[in-house]
């Protein structure tokens, strides 16, 4: 398993450093991607699976990540994304109204497909930030920082519970650790990467960031406990599904976006 794991980061994780080279248009068609399986991921664990409700479930994450690159690419503003949220609003209360859906997993289908759609479609504007890598890189490597010390620190140190409910193996001790590391990794790259910040903006950014990232793969195990699986998916071999790999993740592009945009001139 752990060789699996090792294989496919080597070669997943040059296509991700490639689409950041390459600039937003990659970065956004990566993301579109990602989307599309994040929603046919979500459709598979809804309850009851039924064709109408599936098919939106599959498409609106996708259209956002759509909706998030035109956004980077200058050719919309935000009120496109609005546009999409209230459609999808309307879509979903017509499901409910007419009655067509029932069952406990209808509300959490809808509302995550929007969820991890909005998330996601901040990537591409913040690839298009300062036109340069800076900022999505802040927001991947704080991430990572998060994850990597909440598992060891939860792993050697924990003993209370987070969430037992949701998931039974995250600890506070694992939380703190990683949000201490991924706000020491937002000071030090406020630094290496010369961030038009002070150091205590980006101590800001990585308190907010790295509390995201857990909350982010909170909401991701919620929705899995509910829906009764282990994993989102299967696609990536040893890590499960897309969702699995990117829960942490994507609330951050929404994050770090919105709070460089507040604390840069």
């Amino acid at each position: 398993m752990l060789r699996t794991r090792i294989l496919t980061s080597a070669v997943g994780i040059p296509i991700v450093i490639g689409a950041i080279w390459v600039g937003t248009s990659a970065v956004g068609a990566l993301i579109i991607v990602a989307a599309g399986i994040a929603g046919y991921e979500i459709s598979k664990m809804s309850i009851p699976r039924i064709g109408n409700l599936n098919i939106f479930v599959m498409v609106i994450p996708l259209v956002m990540a759509i909706a998030g690159l035109l956004i980077g690419l200058d050719r919309f503003d935000w009120s496109l994304l609005a546009v999409v949220f209230i459609a999808g609003g309307m879509t979903a209360l017509t499901f409910e109204l007419m009655r067509i859906v029932h069952g406990r997993a209808s509300y959490p289908a809808i509302l995550g497909a929007g969820y991890i759609g909005a998330m996601l479609a901040h990537g591409a504007p913040l690839r298009s930030l300062d036109s340069s890598v800076d900022w999505i890189l802040t927001a991947i490597l704080i991430t990572f920082a998060t994850d990597t010390a909440a598992y060891f620190v939860g792993t050697i140190f924990g003993k209370r519970r987070l969430a037992p409910i949701i998931s039974p193996s995250k600890t506070w001790e694992g939380a703190l650790g990683g949000v201490a590391a991924g706000t020491a990794a937002a000071v030090g790259l406020t630094v290496i990467l010369d961030l038009p910040i002070e150091a205590q903006e980006g101590a800001i950014i990585g308190v907010a960031a790295s509390a995201a990232a857990v909350g982010g793969d909170l909401v991701e195990s919620g929705f899995k406990r509910l829906s009764g699986v282990e994993n989102s998916g299967s696609i990536i071999p040893g890590h499960g599904g897309v969702l699995d790999r990117i829960d942490s993740l994507a609330p951050n592009f929404a994050v770090v976006y919105w709070m460089a945009i507040w604390l840069t001139p």
